[in-house]
Protein backbone atom coordinates (compact mmCIF):
# COMPACT_ATOMS: atom_id res chain seq x y z
CA UNK A 1 0.00 0.00 0.00
CA UNK A 2 1.81 3.36 -0.85
CA UNK A 3 -0.67 6.77 0.45
CA UNK A 4 0.07 10.13 -0.75
CA UNK A 5 -0.38 12.52 2.13
CA UNK A 6 2.21 14.77 1.00
CA UNK A 7 0.57 17.91 -0.28
CA UNK A 8 -3.07 18.90 1.91
CA UNK A 9 -5.41 17.38 -1.36
CA UNK A 10 -8.95 16.15 -0.70
CA UNK A 11 -8.69 12.53 0.09
CA UNK A 12 -11.67 11.52 -2.68
CA UNK A 13 -13.13 12.73 -5.89
CA UNK A 14 -15.99 15.28 -5.91
CA UNK A 15 -19.10 14.60 -6.19
CA UNK A 16 -20.46 12.80 -9.60
CA UNK A 17 -22.12 15.88 -10.68
CA UNK A 18 -18.92 17.53 -11.05
CA UNK A 19 -17.13 14.34 -12.41
CA UNK A 20 -20.15 13.91 -15.36
CA UNK A 21 -20.24 17.62 -16.32
CA UNK A 22 -16.40 17.61 -16.77
CA UNK A 23 -16.18 14.80 -19.14
CA UNK A 24 -19.07 16.06 -20.58
CA UNK A 25 -17.41 19.46 -21.51
CA UNK A 26 -14.30 17.48 -22.72
CA UNK A 27 -15.77 16.92 -26.17
CA UNK A 28 -15.37 20.58 -26.46
CA UNK A 29 -11.84 20.54 -25.77
CA UNK A 30 -11.52 22.51 -29.24
CA UNK A 31 -13.35 25.38 -28.29
CA UNK A 32 -11.85 28.03 -25.64
CA UNK A 33 -14.13 29.05 -22.74
CA UNK A 34 -17.04 30.39 -23.58
CA UNK A 35 -17.69 34.08 -21.86
CA UNK A 36 -21.05 33.29 -20.17
CA UNK A 37 -19.36 30.42 -18.45
CA UNK A 38 -16.82 32.46 -16.68
CA UNK A 39 -19.32 34.95 -15.95
CA UNK A 40 -21.01 32.08 -14.32
CA UNK A 41 -18.36 31.22 -12.31
CA UNK A 42 -17.44 34.55 -11.15
CA UNK A 43 -21.41 35.67 -10.33
CA UNK A 44 -20.92 32.17 -8.17
CA UNK A 45 -17.70 33.43 -6.62
CA UNK A 46 -19.19 36.80 -5.84
CA UNK A 47 -22.16 35.12 -3.92
CA UNK A 48 -20.08 32.47 -2.29
CA UNK A 49 -17.53 35.13 -0.74
CA UNK A 50 -20.00 37.67 -0.46
CA UNK A 51 -18.35 40.57 -2.32
CA UNK A 52 -19.05 42.38 -5.78
CA UNK A 53 -17.73 39.89 -8.81
CA UNK A 54 -15.73 43.10 -9.86
CA UNK A 55 -13.55 42.69 -6.82
CA UNK A 56 -12.53 39.14 -7.72
CA UNK A 57 -9.66 38.25 -10.16
CA UNK A 58 -9.62 34.63 -11.39
CA UNK A 59 -6.45 33.18 -12.47
CA UNK A 60 -5.16 29.49 -12.97
CA UNK A 61 -4.39 28.53 -9.48
CA UNK A 62 -3.32 30.84 -6.07
CA UNK A 63 0.71 30.25 -7.44
CA UNK A 64 0.23 32.00 -10.07
CA UNK A 65 -2.09 35.29 -8.16
CA UNK A 66 1.49 35.10 -5.70
CA UNK A 67 3.71 35.34 -8.46
CA UNK A 68 1.58 38.16 -10.84
CA UNK A 69 1.10 40.05 -6.91
CA UNK A 70 4.74 40.18 -5.96
CA UNK A 71 5.41 41.56 -9.51
CA UNK A 72 2.87 44.20 -9.86
CA UNK A 73 3.69 45.83 -5.84
CA UNK A 74 6.94 44.47 -4.97
CA UNK A 75 8.71 47.57 -6.80
CA UNK A 76 10.71 49.82 -5.09
CA UNK A 77 8.60 48.18 -1.73
CA UNK A 78 10.75 46.02 0.81
CA UNK A 79 8.56 42.29 0.50
CA UNK A 80 8.23 41.18 4.64
CA UNK A 81 7.25 37.47 4.95
CA UNK A 82 6.62 35.06 7.39
CA UNK A 83 9.14 32.31 8.30
CA UNK A 84 8.30 29.70 7.25
CA UNK A 85 5.97 30.22 5.29
CA UNK A 86 3.77 28.96 1.85
CA UNK A 87 7.21 27.48 -0.22
CA UNK A 88 5.71 29.90 -3.35
CA UNK A 89 5.21 32.89 -1.17
CA UNK A 90 9.02 32.21 -0.19
CA UNK A 91 10.52 31.60 -3.40
CA UNK A 92 8.32 34.00 -5.40
CA UNK A 93 10.05 36.82 -2.05
CA UNK A 94 13.35 35.44 -2.86
CA UNK A 95 13.49 35.95 -7.15
CA UNK A 96 11.79 38.99 -6.75
CA UNK A 97 13.87 42.53 -7.70
CA UNK A 98 12.82 43.78 -4.23
CA UNK A 99 14.57 43.17 -0.66
CA UNK A 100 12.97 41.18 1.79
CA UNK A 101 12.51 40.54 5.22
CA UNK A 102 11.93 37.38 6.83
CA UNK A 103 9.64 37.63 10.33
CA UNK A 104 10.27 34.47 12.24
CA UNK A 105 7.10 32.42 13.59
CA UNK A 106 8.04 30.92 17.10
CA UNK A 107 6.76 28.17 18.99
CA UNK A 108 4.95 27.13 20.62
CA UNK A 109 1.75 29.10 18.74
CA UNK A 110 3.85 30.03 15.79
CA UNK A 111 2.39 33.94 16.05
CA UNK A 112 3.55 36.93 14.01
CA UNK A 113 5.31 39.52 15.96
CA UNK A 114 4.58 43.12 14.77
CA UNK A 115 7.60 44.45 16.47
CA UNK A 116 9.82 44.08 14.49
CA UNK A 117 7.92 45.97 11.78
CA UNK A 118 7.67 49.18 13.46
CA UNK A 119 10.47 50.60 11.89
CA UNK A 120 9.59 48.84 8.40
CA UNK A 121 5.80 50.09 7.83
CA UNK A 122 7.27 53.59 7.98
CA UNK A 123 8.74 53.09 4.73
CA UNK A 124 7.18 51.39 1.59
CA UNK A 125 6.13 47.79 1.82
CA UNK A 126 4.66 44.65 0.70
CA UNK A 127 3.99 42.30 3.05
CA UNK A 128 2.47 38.59 2.26
CA UNK A 129 1.54 36.25 4.79
CA UNK A 130 -0.52 33.08 4.73
CA UNK A 131 -3.06 32.69 7.26
CA UNK A 132 -3.33 29.91 8.17
CA UNK A 133 0.67 29.31 7.94
CA UNK A 134 1.36 26.50 5.59
CA UNK A 135 3.38 24.37 6.95
CA UNK A 136 2.38 25.12 10.92
CA UNK A 137 -1.00 25.51 10.13
CA UNK A 138 -1.25 28.21 13.31
CA UNK A 139 -3.34 31.59 12.31
CA UNK A 140 -0.64 33.53 12.59
CA UNK A 141 -2.52 36.77 12.36
CA UNK A 142 -4.92 38.59 14.46
CA UNK A 143 -8.06 41.54 13.20
CA UNK A 144 -5.89 43.81 15.15
CA UNK A 145 -2.19 42.72 13.81
CA UNK A 146 -3.86 43.10 10.08
CA UNK A 147 -5.60 47.07 11.18
CA UNK A 148 -2.11 47.89 12.27
CA UNK A 149 -0.54 47.02 9.18
CA UNK A 150 -2.58 48.57 6.96
CA UNK A 151 -3.19 51.41 8.66
CA UNK A 152 0.39 52.11 7.30
CA UNK A 153 -0.53 54.10 3.88
CA UNK A 154 2.98 52.79 2.22
CA UNK A 155 2.37 49.42 2.94
CA UNK A 156 0.18 46.68 1.18
CA UNK A 157 -0.99 43.30 2.72
CA UNK A 158 -2.46 40.50 1.07
CA UNK A 159 -3.10 37.19 2.73
CA UNK A 160 -3.45 33.90 1.36
CA UNK A 161 -6.38 32.26 3.17
CA UNK A 162 -6.34 29.37 1.19
CA UNK A 163 -7.44 27.30 4.16
CA UNK A 164 -10.23 29.36 5.36
CA UNK A 165 -13.11 27.08 5.17
CA UNK A 166 -10.71 24.97 7.40
CA UNK A 167 -10.21 27.40 9.93
CA UNK A 168 -13.95 29.87 9.30
CA UNK A 169 -11.46 32.69 9.65
CA UNK A 170 -11.65 35.28 6.97
CA UNK A 171 -10.80 38.51 6.55
CA UNK A 172 -12.49 39.46 3.63
CA UNK A 173 -14.73 42.25 5.07
CA UNK A 174 -11.67 44.31 5.54
CA UNK A 175 -11.50 45.10 2.03
CA UNK A 176 -13.85 47.68 1.93
CA UNK A 177 -11.98 49.78 4.20
CA UNK A 178 -8.51 49.24 3.53
CA UNK A 179 -7.59 49.67 -0.35
CA UNK A 180 -4.43 48.32 0.67
CA UNK A 181 -5.44 44.81 1.44
CA UNK A 182 -5.77 41.66 -0.85
CA UNK A 183 -7.54 38.61 0.21
CA UNK A 184 -5.94 35.16 -2.24
CA UNK A 185 -8.20 32.01 -1.75
CA UNK A 186 -8.35 29.02 -3.62
CA UNK A 187 -10.83 26.15 -4.54
CA UNK A 188 -7.78 23.31 -4.61
CA UNK A 189 -8.20 22.49 -0.80
CA UNK A 190 -11.36 22.15 1.03
CA UNK A 191 -13.58 22.02 -2.71
CA UNK A 192 -11.25 19.44 -3.77
CA UNK A 193 -10.48 20.56 -6.74
CA UNK A 194 -6.71 20.51 -7.15
CA UNK A 195 -6.11 19.22 -10.71
CA UNK A 196 -8.28 22.32 -11.59
CA UNK A 197 -6.11 25.05 -10.68
CA UNK A 198 -8.46 27.76 -9.85
CA UNK A 199 -7.21 30.85 -7.90
CA UNK A 200 -8.87 33.98 -7.09
CA UNK A 201 -7.75 37.21 -5.31
CA UNK A 202 -10.54 39.38 -4.00
CA UNK A 203 -10.00 43.29 -3.37
CA UNK A 204 -10.58 47.05 -4.10
CA UNK A 205 -10.30 48.51 -7.07
CA UNK A 206 -7.10 50.36 -6.49
CA UNK A 207 -5.36 46.80 -6.62
CA UNK A 208 -7.97 44.87 -8.75
CA UNK A 209 -7.01 47.41 -11.77
CA UNK A 210 -3.66 46.63 -12.09
CA UNK A 211 -4.15 43.05 -12.86
CA UNK A 212 -6.21 44.58 -15.97
CA UNK A 213 -3.76 43.32 -18.89
CA UNK A 214 -2.84 40.13 -17.11
CA UNK A 215 -5.94 38.11 -17.14
CA UNK A 216 -5.67 34.34 -17.96
CA UNK A 217 -8.19 32.21 -19.86
CA UNK A 218 -9.20 29.14 -17.50
CA UNK A 219 -9.26 25.82 -19.41
CA UNK A 220 -13.05 25.05 -20.20
CA UNK A 221 -13.65 22.18 -17.96
CA UNK A 222 -11.98 23.93 -14.94
CA UNK A 223 -14.36 26.77 -15.49
CA UNK A 224 -17.43 23.86 -15.12
CA UNK A 225 -15.77 22.35 -11.89
CA UNK A 226 -15.89 25.62 -10.62
CA UNK A 227 -19.30 26.11 -11.34
CA UNK A 228 -20.21 22.83 -10.20
CA UNK A 229 -18.53 22.84 -6.74
CA UNK A 230 -19.69 26.08 -6.38
CA UNK A 231 -23.34 24.87 -6.78
CA UNK A 232 -23.18 21.63 -5.06
CA UNK A 233 -21.26 23.25 -2.06
CA UNK A 234 -22.67 20.47 0.94
CA UNK A 235 -19.81 18.00 0.02
CA UNK A 236 -17.15 20.68 0.89
CA UNK A 237 -18.66 21.13 4.09
CA UNK A 238 -19.23 16.91 4.38
CA UNK A 239 -15.40 16.75 3.85
CA UNK A 240 -14.28 19.58 6.27
CA UNK A 241 -16.15 17.74 9.25
CA UNK A 242 -14.74 14.48 7.91
CA UNK A 243 -11.40 16.07 8.45
CA UNK A 244 -11.81 17.48 11.78
CA UNK A 245 -13.36 14.25 13.06
CA UNK A 246 -9.62 12.37 11.36
CA UNK A 247 -7.65 15.23 12.85
CA UNK A 248 -9.01 14.87 16.52
CA UNK A 249 -8.29 10.54 16.37
CA UNK A 250 -4.66 11.57 14.54
CA UNK A 251 -3.91 13.55 17.81
CA UNK A 252 -4.69 11.66 20.18
CA UNK A 253 -2.80 8.66 18.97
CA UNK A 254 0.51 10.30 17.70
CA UNK A 255 0.31 12.04 21.49
CA UNK A 256 0.02 8.65 22.85
CA UNK A 257 3.49 7.73 20.87
CA UNK A 258 5.24 10.91 22.28
CA UNK A 259 5.14 12.83 19.03
CA UNK A 260 4.79 16.65 19.32
CA UNK A 261 1.61 17.72 17.83
CA UNK A 262 1.11 21.83 16.86
CA UNK A 263 -2.77 23.25 16.98
CA UNK A 264 -4.30 23.31 13.03
CA UNK A 265 -6.76 25.25 11.39
CA UNK A 266 -6.12 23.46 8.31
CA UNK A 267 -6.94 20.00 6.36
CA UNK A 268 -3.33 18.93 7.70
CA UNK A 269 -1.41 18.63 11.18
CA UNK A 270 2.50 19.29 11.55
CA UNK A 271 4.14 17.33 13.92
CA UNK A 272 7.63 17.24 15.63
CA UNK A 273 9.85 13.95 16.82
CA UNK A 274 12.84 13.37 18.49
CA UNK A 275 13.29 10.59 15.47
CA UNK A 276 16.34 11.18 12.54
CA UNK A 277 14.73 10.88 8.66
CA UNK A 278 11.22 10.42 10.08
CA UNK A 279 10.00 11.31 6.24
CA UNK A 280 12.50 9.33 4.44
CA UNK A 281 11.46 6.47 6.53
CA UNK A 282 7.82 6.42 6.36
CA UNK A 283 8.65 6.64 2.59
CA UNK A 284 10.29 3.78 2.22
CA UNK A 285 7.12 2.30 4.27
CA UNK A 286 4.95 3.60 1.67
CA UNK A 287 3.48 6.67 3.54
CA UNK A 288 4.48 10.19 1.94
CA UNK A 289 4.27 12.73 4.15
CA UNK A 290 5.59 16.74 3.40
CA UNK A 291 9.39 17.01 4.82
CA UNK A 292 9.36 20.24 6.79
CA UNK A 293 13.44 20.06 7.95
CA UNK A 294 14.17 22.87 5.00
CA UNK A 295 11.96 25.19 6.74
CA UNK A 296 12.08 24.28 10.53
CA UNK A 297 14.75 21.19 11.34
CA UNK A 298 14.83 17.61 10.71
CA UNK A 299 12.44 16.74 13.25
CA UNK A 300 9.73 18.34 11.69
CA UNK A 301 7.02 16.71 9.22
CA UNK A 302 3.68 17.71 8.11
CA UNK A 303 0.99 14.82 7.40
CA UNK A 304 -2.69 15.63 5.22
CA UNK A 305 -5.33 14.53 6.76
CA UNK A 306 -6.72 11.39 4.62
CA UNK A 307 -9.41 8.78 4.21
CA UNK A 308 -9.68 6.98 7.52
CA UNK A 309 -8.24 4.34 5.79
CA UNK A 310 -5.23 6.45 4.59
CA UNK A 311 -4.80 7.73 8.55
CA UNK A 312 -5.12 4.25 10.14
CA UNK A 313 -2.13 3.09 7.71
CA UNK A 314 0.15 6.08 8.43
CA UNK A 315 -0.40 5.47 12.41
CA UNK A 316 0.42 2.23 12.41
CA UNK A 317 3.54 2.35 10.40
CA UNK A 318 4.24 6.02 12.25
CA UNK A 319 3.54 3.26 15.80
CA UNK A 320 6.35 0.57 14.43
CA UNK A 321 8.94 2.96 13.34
CA UNK A 322 8.59 4.84 17.09
CA UNK A 323 8.85 1.16 18.54
CA UNK A 324 11.26 0.27 16.46
CA UNK A 325 13.44 3.14 17.45
CA UNK A 326 12.78 2.58 21.66
CA UNK A 327 14.50 -1.45 21.17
Amino acid sequence: MKIKLNMNEMYKAPPKEIIHSVKECINLINRYTPQKEVDTLMNLLSLYAKVPSEAIVLSTGSDLLIKEFMFLFSNNRKIIIAEPTFVIINNSAQNADSASLKIKLSEPDFKISLEPLHHELKKPSLLVFDNPNNPTGSLILTQDDIETILEHKNAILLIDEAYFEFSKVSYVKLINKYPNLAILRTLSKSFGLAGSGIGYLIAGDLICKKFQGLEIMLPYPSVIAGIKALMHQNYMTDYINEVETEKRRIIDFVLELGVVVYPSYTNFILMKTELQGISEKLAELGVLVYDASNQLGSEYFRVTIGSKKENDFFLETLKNIVISNKD
